[in-house]
């Protein structure tokens, strides 16, 4: 028994010394904490940022750098844009106010990496100042499409959705050529018409047409020039085969065109409807 009671008095010692321990390792994490809460406010911001897949930028790029209240992003709390170039990464510094921020909020830091068309944006949030957040941030940025893949990509998907829209389609001659065309729509408004040409000289063309809210969005010619045009209008995507770009003269014409094959389409869809 005497032997038991020393082995017993032994443990006991070993798990007051465990918990002392514990107590502590909280002590000294609450002590961090606490003087993490309490410390000055920096008076500015650093950061790097980098890609997750390196590549240059070129001279004229932008980096714009903003600090947000995560719940309020629409406020500024501090802003620079630099100028960058070459390959990441790419560091910033941003200087504040400290009298606006406040312990009780969190803030992050925002940027955008602007190359020509193409932006690069941080997939994560990077907090800094408070919660124990440092003052400055790692950053990691991915690129986005451009508004021309966008547009491409666009009319890739809508071609693959033709099979399941209602088809019209019809024929009519000029003075030196045959031409076909079949068009697809989806909810009543024409949405893609495809128009083949066999000339009386020989030779053939083909041109595929998309369109978004009744107007021209992408033209696609079958060896030729595509060309796609945003929502306000604007030609995003200019192509020449074999390189270049049309002239404005050129990008009309193509407009033109476009229009002419959704209004043939669309009234015979809109004719189709009053027979039912």
């Amino acid at each position: 028994m005497k032997h038991l009671s020393l082995a017993a008095l032994a443990a006991l010692a070993l798990l007051a010394g465990c918990d002392a321990g514990k107590q502590g390792s909280n002590a000294s994490a609450q002590s961090a904490a606490t003087a993490a809460a309490t410390a000055p406010i920096a008076t500015n911001v650093t950061g790097t940022v980098t890609m997750h897949d390196p590549v240059a930028v070129n001279p004229g790029s932008k980096l714009d750098v903003k600090l947000v209240d995560v719940a309020q992003q629409e406020i500024v709390v501090a802003e620079k844009t630099f100028d960058v170039s070459g390959n990441p990464p790419f560091n910033f510094t941003l200087d504040l106010d400290p009298s606006k921020i406040s312990r009780s909020r969190t803030y992050v830091v925002n940027v955008i990496l602007t190359d020509g068309d193409r932006r690069f944006m941080p997939a994560l949030n990077s907090p800094v100042l408070t919660g124990g957040a440092p003052a400055t941030a790692q950053i990691v940025v991915n690129p986005e499409p451009t508004p021309a893949e966008k547009l491409k990509d666009e009319f890739t998907k809508l071609q693959a959705k033709i099979g399941g829209m209602k088809k019209v389609d019809g024929t009519y001659t000029t003075d030196d050529a045959s031409i076909g065309w079949d068009a697809f729509a989806e909810t009543g408004k024409v949405r893609f018409v495809r128009v083949n040409t066999e000339y009386d000289k020989g030779g053939r063309t083909s041109v595929k047409y998309a369109f978004a809210d009744d107007k021209p969005m992408f033209v696609k010619q079958q060896g030729g020039a595509t060309v796609g045009w945003s929502n306000t209008g604007e030609a995003v995507v200019n192509e020449k085969q074999g390189g270049g770009a049309l002239s404005d003269a050129d990008l009309k014409s193509l407009h033109d065109s476009a229009t002419k094959a959704f209004e043939m389409a669309q009234e015979k869809v809109d004719a189709g409807k009053t027979k039912h």
